[in-house]
């Protein structure tokens, strides 16, 4: 069982039009669908028709009540699709829990009470915050899906959004992977273009390839309280769906390796060598990393680091002219600044670079 937690702190970026839709899209695979609703807006259960008021059991009553049961909150909503509907009573949730020990770990908690093979996916549709209701999802999920749109915002927030992720990830010892994918993008117009490449770019390792383009047909289906297959299964924006579903069930889940003792005195940013300058990254849990920057005028696939069998640490030595450039790593697919490099600066989207003197 794969369990993906939807989420973007950005509001108005259709998290919940691609955590119904999805879900829906995954159920049209013959996949087993558990959509799990922990936004206080309960706009997914709307979506699909379900009326949290006539409804006993919530995701509220969920993680709030000792004594219910999984079982006794899912609501079947069509073949192969399953939800947990969410109530606005869910908003109290953080101040009722307040000083509760393990109130983060809630929610996985009862979704390991699911039985094995019960369902192939779990979709969580969180609150468009960083709060205990979306760690509840992210501890419970092995997987993070953050939608983006076309926007600038949007973009510095995604850069922000994975910089609080690597954090939580670090502080809770909990790998995640994850999934961005461009919704309401309008490919006709020069900017959306433009912002594809950019997040292309900066993101190239977990961008989506599969998008979903802008039409004003997704709001109808939330305004009758259907998914985009029950108004039209042919349309482009349903084929959309459908391909992103097919691609993110053929990414295997990232398998955790055990951390290697790594020696203090390797994270010290770039050190100057006699064969170059040795570029050195602390990243137990990566797969791949590179270092890119004006020395290479920033390749977009920059220059390989080895992981170093005796420590652990990630190395690469280059040979630099001397004077200044600004550089950053990329970590399986994801750029960023050196952790271990006090020196930086600003960019233009958002974001920091690293800054080097040879």
């Amino acid at each position: 069982m794969r369990t993906i937690a939807v989420m973007n702190q950005k509001g108005g970026c259709g998290k919940t039009t691609i955590a119904v839709n999805l879900s829906c899209a995954f159920s049209r695979y013959d996949k087993r669908v558990l959509l799990v609703d922990i936004d206080p807006q309960a706009h997914a259960s709307v979506g699909l028709g379900i009326d949290s008021e006539r409804v006993d059991v919530t995701s509220y009553e969920l993680l709030m009540d000792p004594r219910v049961r999984i079982s006794d909150s899912i609501v079947r909503s069509g073949d192969n699709l399953s939800v947990i509907p969410a109530s606005t009573v869910l908003s109290g949730v953080e101040q009722e829990l307040a000083n509760t020990n393990g109130r983060e770990k809630r929610l996985a908690e009862k979704l390991s009470q699911l039985a094995e093979g019960a369902f192939d996916f779990v979709l969580i549709d969180c609150p468009p915050s960083v709060g205990l209701l979306t760690f509840n999802a992210l501890i419970a999920s092995g997987e993070v899906l953050i939608p983006i749109d076309a926007s600038f915002f949007s973009m510095h927030g995604l850069i922000k959004l994975r910089e609080t992720l690597e954090v939580i990830e670090e502080e809770l010892d909990h790998r995640m992977r994850v999934h961005v994918v461009c919704n309401n993008l309008d490919t006709r117009t020069r900017f959306s273009k433009g912002l594809l490449a950019e997040v292309g770019k900066f993101h190239s390792g977990v961008l989506a390839d599969a998008y979903i383009s802008h039409t004003v047909r997704l709001k109808e289906c939330a305004a009758m309280r259907v998914s985009i297959f029950e108004i039209d299964e042919t349309s482009k924006v349903s084929q959309q769906f459908l391909s992103l579903a097919r691609e993110l069930a053929e990414k295997a889940p990232r398998v955790e390796t055990k951390r290697p003792a790594a020696r203090v005195e390797e994270f010290k940013g770039p050190r100057k060598t006699p064969q170059g300058v040795l570029f050195s990254l602390d990243a137990p849990r990566a797969s791949v990393v590179a270092v890119t920057g004006q020395f290479n005028n920033w390749s977009k696939k920059g220059v390989p680091l080895e992981r170093d069998p005796k420590d652990g640490v990630w190395k690469v030595v280059v040979d630099i002219e001397p004077g200044a450039y600004e550089y950053r790593f990329i970590v399986d697919g994801a750029w960023g600044r050196d952790p271990a490099n006090k020196n930086y600066i600003p960019n233009e989207f958002g974001g920091e670079n690293s800054l080097l003197v040879v």
